[in-house]
């Protein structure tokens, strides 16, 4: 089961996200609000996915990202209410403009996971 990290500054918008991830398939969520915090999730349990928002109040998450998934194939996925910040995201990132409704986030999520699923299956 896929362990997905939530970095995500707004604690309601965080949970919000949680439980898309947990009804798309996720097996466990950790939501952490800053860089700092995210990175130090990552060395205690490394995610099998990420979903960042881009912008955060103590730090970036596009940054966390970086740093969490050098070297590795971990699927991303930013929500954010600054796509246009996204210029910065890696390469085969997937991006959602906030606001987002529940239905969109929890497809989204899903097909990530089935995604790297049917990849681990390949390989």
């Amino acid at each position: 089961m896929t362990h997905v990290l939530i970095i995500e500054d707004s604690y309601l918008f965080g949970q919000f996200v949680a439980d898309a991830a947990v009804l798309a398939g996720a097996g466990s969520t950790e939501i952490v609000e800053t860089q700092e915090a995210a990175e130090a999730a990552a060395q205690r349990c490394m995610p099998g996915m990420i979903i960042a928002d881009v912008k955060l109040v103590h730090g970036s998450g596009v940054r966390a990202v970086e740093r969490i998934a050098k070297g590795r194939r971990i699927p991303i996925l930013y929500v954010t209410g600054y796509p246009e910040r996204c210029g910065e995201c890696p390469p085969g990132s997937t991006v959602i403009e906030k606001p987002v409704s529940h239905d969109t986030l929890q497809r989204s999520i899903s097909r990530l996971i089935e995604d790297e699923a049917a990849h681990l299956a390949a390989h």
